[in-house]
């Protein structure tokens, strides 16, 4: 049974490791090898939902519906893992080119897939099931809600503050 209070212990204690991001990444594979009991305690709704904040550490629980895009190129300004435990999650990559960006790559990610991420890093994700909604749990080595961030919307990419209702939705983020 997943225990969100167990979870974020585990994160915070890996957060004391050299490599806290590889350290969580670990945690995160284990939890999501298990994807019916993530599924079963959370019974996520759609949008972002914090389960943890913190200055060292922010917990979300991210549902997108069916056939939906969540999010323009953002940045996060600090590393992040991200866990699947339902439906799929495409990551589209990208880097800074003079006033906009260029992209770099893609990854897909599927139940059970982990990725981590550099505080470098610039991504859109997106639900491209039609049938499924995508169900992850996105950890982030600091304060998430609190740092300052970058939203890069179509059709040029110009680098914008970040707008939380412009990428996650109308609800923003919910406690």
């Amino acid at each position: 049974m997943f225990e969100v209070d167990a979870f974020v212990t585990r994160c915070r204690a890996a957060l004391a490791e050299p490599k806290p991001m590889l350290a969580v990444k670990q945690i995160l594979e284990r939890t999501v090898s298990v994807p019916d009991a993530l599924a079963s305690a959370l019974r996520a709704e759609p949008g972002a939902v914090v389960l943890h904040r913190s200055v060292e550490l922010t917990v979300l629980s991210i549902v997108v519906p069916a056939g939906s895009r969540a999010s323009v190129p953002h940045d996060h300004r600090m590393w992040a893992v991200v866990g699947v435990y339902q439906g799929q999650e495409d990551n589209q990559f990208f880097r800074r080119d003079g006033s906009g960006l260029v992209e770099t790559g893609e990854r897909s990610l599927r139940v059970s897939d982990t990725l981590a991420m550099g505080d470098e890093t610039i991504h859109a994700i997106r639900n491209p099931l039609d049938r499924h909604a995508l169900a992850a749990i996105h950890v982030y080595g600091g304060d998430l809600l609190g740092a300052a961030r970058s939203m890069f919307p179509p059709p040029d990419h110009r680098e914008e503050p970040f707008d939380d209702k412009a990428v996650i939705g109308p609800g923003g983020y919910r406690s």
